[in-house]
Parts: C-alpha cells; structure tokens; sequence
C-alpha cells in the first residue's frame, strides 16, 4: 500500500514539472516575440518622425521640426536611424539661423554670428546682413555703439559715413527731444552726437546745472563749506581743492557759472569762479560712497579737501 502510495506521487509531480517547463518555453518565446515586436514599433515610429521632419523643414516650419528630432533623439538614442535625426537637426537649425540673421537689426549679435562661428555660409550671410544695417539704419545711436565697440574695423568707415548722413537729417530732431526730456543723460547723449555743435559750450554748461539738480534732488551728505583764506573779492573767486581719496573725484560748482572739475587720486587743482552763491556737489566714481552737496557763498581765496572716513 505504501509503494503505490509513493509511486502515484512520484508521477504527480512530474506531471506538474513538464507542466511548468511547457510554461516556461511557452513564457520565454512570447516575452522574445514583444521584445522584437517593440522594437520594429519603435523602429516604425522613427521613420514617422523623421518623416514628418523633413515635411517640416519643407515647409519652413523650422522650430516644430527641431522639436520633432529632438524626440528622437531624446527618445530612441539606442537605433542606428538617430544618426539621421542629428544630421537633419543641423540642417534644421542652419536655416533657421540663415532665416533669422535676414531680419536680424542687433549689431552685436550679428557680430558673434560673424566671428564666433564656424560655418562659412552663417558667416558670410551674418557678414552681408551686417554691412546691410550698418549702410540703411536710420539710428545714428546704433552706429555709434559700433564705432565705440572697436570691432569689425573693416565695415568703419561706412558706418561713419552713414552716421555723418544720417545726423545732419535728423540734427533738429534729437536736439527738439533733448529739449523735451531735458535731463542730463539726455544732452549728454546729443553733445556725443554732436561734439561740433554751435550750442555745444551752453549745452556743456545745461548739464552741470541738471547733474547738480539730480543730485540734490536725491540722497546725500551735507558738505563743509570750504575755508576762506586772504581778503574777500566780490568779483572772482580761486578755490584750491585737494582730492585726499583713493577715488577720482568730481565736483560741480552750479551759480554765476557751472563749471566740472576731475580730480584724480591725491591730486590738487585750483578753479577761479565769478563770485557769488552756488550749490556745490562732490562724488566718487565708487558706488559705495554717497554724493555730497552743499551752498557756499564765494567771494575770495578758498582751499578745500576732501577725504573718505570710515
């Protein structure tokens, strides 16, 4: 009874190994026949993206195909066919950097696409567009911060010429809105345009006036009135004034006359004035330390020093 007990058991889990053996076969050629599968889909989906990059790039729609292969290439970078979404990528952007240069008015950008580019097609098309501006803009400003940028010296003199044109048109114009904004960045910005101008001296003279008008009209330090040495003088004024700071110093002195004095590091100048009332301002070209300003009443000799203390 045993042995047949043994024996019938014996069989029954033999039964239940080629049962799971069958499975297993059954199991691994299946999971094989996925693997496979999934991959011809991908394969398929590729093509179809690539496809519809190239209608893209056809059809000028540069941006959208450049994110299609950039699907690809994020997505399948393991297929052989990616190597064709990177080549069609390049082209993509070539021409949309091509197209863009067309409209493009920066200067400076057009400038990097010339000297900082490889590809001779972008650099010539950067090149021509360049001189293009450079020869048709109708803002003198523009041509002025190439010629201060001492780049491309080849396209200079062009540049000036067109400027020379341009601001003879446009010279009662700029000078009307400096005399609508009337500030001093303003003037300043005219007088650079126009260092020739017959105006130029009263117009010097405007903008000490508005640069100590911004300077009271903001925050700042009261500045000690100067010492007076010798007997008065109602008529002119000398002012010795040492600069005892590490800072290039300027002065403006607004009243019977404006006058601006720079005064480097450690430097004495003198200044004779009309004699009179005015506001006074000093400031360093150093963001940490505040303007000063103050009223003095000028009629005689003067020395003054002025020093930074902790």
């Amino acid at each position: 009874m045993r042995h047949t007990l043994a024996h019938k058991t014996l069989l029954f889990f033999s039964l239940i190994l080629l049962v799971i053996s069958t499975q297993s076969c059954k199991f691994e050629a299946k999971n094989e026949f996925n693997l496979e599968q999934t991959r011809a889909n991908e394969r398929q989906e590729i093509k179809r993206l690539l496809a519809q990059a190239k209608s893209q790039i056809e059809n000028e729609q540069l941006a959208d195909a450049i994110k299609t292969l950039d699907s690809i290439i994020n997505n399948y970078g393991t297929y052989d066919e990616v190597e064709n979404a990177y080549v069609l990528k390049e082209d993509a952007q070539n021409i949309y950097t091509l197209k863009k240069i067309l409209t493009l008015q920066n200067i400076d950008s057009l400038i990097t696409f010339v000297t900082d580019y490889d590809n001779e097609i972008i650099k010539t098309r950067a090149t021509s567009r360049l001189e293009e501006v450079l020869t048709t803009t109708m803002d003198p400003e523009l041509l002025q911060h190439y010629l201060d940028s001492n780049r491309l010296p080849q396209f200079r003199p062009n540049a000036k010429k067109r400027q020379a044109d341009l601001l003879e048109q446009k010279q009662d114009e700029l000078y009307a809105n400096a005399l609508e904004q009337n500030n001093a960045a303003a003037w300043k910005a005219f007088v650079a345009m126009y260092p020739e101008h017959p105006q130029r001296k009263r117009i010097e003279d405007k903008v000490i006036g508005l640069e100590v008008d911004e300077i009271f009209n903001g925050t700042y330090g009261e500045i000690p009135t100067s010492n007076q040495m010798g007997s008065a003088n109602y008529v002119n004024s000398d002012i010795e004034i040492t600069n005892k700071t590490s800072y290039t110093l300027t002065l403006r002195y607004s009243g019977p006359e404006n006058h601006r004095l720079i005064i480097s590091p450690n430097a004495v100048q003198k200044v004779n004035l009309k004699s009179g009332d005015y506001r006074v301002t000093a400031s360093v070209n150093a963001s940490r330390v505040s303007n000063y300003a103050g009223r003095e009443s000028l009629n005689g000799t003067y020395s003054s020093s002025y020093y930074i203390s902790n």
